[in-house]
């Protein structure tokens, strides 16, 4: 029994990240009962934790209480000899049941995948029971749109690029061009990529920084003299060596680089989008206000800085007004809540579901990190974008199917969702549909109220760039 807890762990360690999907159908999963068994305990957490991970999918999410549940699970092992039997019951909140569903097995080395036909098994009949006893159409059906019914407001379907080569992490847009095209520009950890985007992508030119450099984000500003400014953050040895790009007939032109600046354009309460940078401390990852920034040639001016509220850095927050006029400001923190706070900066509401969630990151050394994990680095993961339209609706990106392993991270699918303040809390106004991939940035143009997605189809190797691909969505 020794070895099946071992072996189970390990077989564990990408899948104990639980996360909640878009669906109607909300599960608890309570105690396993073990007997017959040593070490009682650890047998029945982790069979209760291999079952959770194994339950969640497009119909049915795993919530950390039983007060936040549409039905609960729970189930008993048992062992007779070398066979050994798990039985589970499914029970809504009135205690009726819902399902019930067993499996056997006859050694150790059968019990990871019969976890994983239990779940199979209860998740179809949980679905059938919660849409015959609720009268709800199976989650994933119907259009692109999943919108409030009260708001009326969502996305509609829209544009889909054919495959793009390279795993792109960031999008931006730039200007609209004469024909009609609109400017797209896609960065890879060492590559910035130009496109034209009107009935297709076309490619127009793209430049390959040194293995050294890791381009952590991107964005576009268009100065007062109608040129488009291209601001890539770049990390090299955990310093900052920014950069500034323009186009140039069709050829990307760096205009100013070794900038020791993080970059963010920010539509601050929907208005105008405005360029804001921030610096890095020896000991801080962000150090310093985030202020408005002004470029002249190579040089940086930093004027108009902002108050922060707690977690607030240059890539975690956004501004927006009530129906009153009044501003508040709001943060995805670092375990991914979405935190609202007040004028005083004070926290006034935090989310029950984690949003945002990236696999871009940047290493530092840390020989306080070295001490205690081994690895001389600290990871900092990137933050999606939160995004505030002119309607004043706040856009915010959430990756989900998570799971992690050491440092790194992996995500299955993302959507972004529209929210506004109703007085007292962020409630949702819409949502696009999941993508089938990990969903690395997003991007709301409001100059043509459109909603770009930037999936990844392909993650990159040892011998390929990986492939990406964009869809384009109306908001309306």
């Amino acid at each position: 029994m020794k070895k099946l807890i071992i072996m189970l762990a390990l077989l564990m360690l990408p899948l104990t990240a639980v996360t909640a999907l878009a669906a109607p159908l909300r599960v608890f999963v309570a105690d396993i009962n073990a007997t017959g068994v040593q070490n009682r305990d650890g047998i029945q957490m982790t069979l209760r934790t291999l079952l959770a991970s194994r339950l969640n999918s497009d119909g049915v999410v795993v919530v950390g209480s039983a007060a936040e549940a549409d039905a609960v699970v729970s189930g008993t092992y048992v062992t007779i000899g070398k066979m050994f039997s798990i039985d589970a019951v499914a029970q809504d909140k009135a205690a009726k049941t819902l399902t019930r569903a067993f499996v056997q097995g006859g050694t150790e080395d059968e019990l990871i995948p019969a976890v994983g036909k239990l779940a199979e098994k209860l998740s179809a009949e949980l679905i059938k029971a919660y849409i015959a006893n609720n009268n709800l159409a199976k989650p994933g059906s119907g259009s692109d749109l999943i919108k409030s019914q009260v708001q009326g407001s969502g996305v509609a379907v829209g544009w889909q690029s054919k495959r793009l080569t390279g795993a792109a992490n960031l999008i931006s847009c730039g200007l609209t061009l004469p024909d009609g095209s609109r400017e797209v520009f896609m960065a890879e950890e060492h590559r910035l990529v130009y496109y034209r985007q009107a009935g297709d992508m076309q490619l127009v030119d793209e430049v390959e920084l040194p293995s050294t450099e890791k381009i952590i984000s991107l964005d576009t500003v268009t100065e007062t003299d109608g040129h488009l400014d291209i601001y890539v953050t770049v990390v090299r040895a955990g310093e900052l060596a920014s950069q500034v790009w323009q186009v140039s007939g069709n050829k990307l032109k760096l205009i100013a680089g070794k900038l020791p600046y993080y970059f963010r354009s920010v539509s601050l309460f929907g208005g105008p989008k405005k360029l804001y940078a921030q610096t890095m401390g020896r000991g801080d990852d962000f150090y310093g206000d985030v202020a408005e920034a002004a470029r002249s040639g190579s040089a940086i001016t930093l004027k108009n800085p902002l108050k922060m509220p707690r977690y607030g850095t240059i890539y975690s927050f956004n501004k927006f007004r009530d129906r009153d006029g009044k501003a508040f400001t709001t943060v995805i923190n670092p375990d991914g809540y979405l935190i609202v706070y007040d004028q005083e900066l004070k926290e006034i509401w935090r989310s029950n579901d984690k949003f945002g969630g990236s696999e871009l990151y940047f290493q530092k050394e840390d020989d306080s990190n070295l001490r205690i994990s081994g690895d001389k680095y600290r990871w900092i993961f990137m933050n999606q974008r939160i995004q505030v339209s002119p309607g004043g609706e706040i856009l915010v990106g959430k990756n989900d199917g998570f799971w992690v392993l050491g440092n790194a991270r992996s995500y299955k699918r993302g959507a972004v969702h529209g929210l506004f303040w109703n007085g007292s809390s962020l409630e949702e106004k819409w949502r696009t549909r999941e993508t089938q991939n990990y969903m690395a940035d997003y991007y709301f143009d409001n100059t043509r109220n459109e909603l770009l997605i930037l999936q990844t189809v392909q993650r990159p190797g040892i011998a390929t760039r990986g492939a990406s691909s964009l869809s384009i969505k109306k908001v309306e």
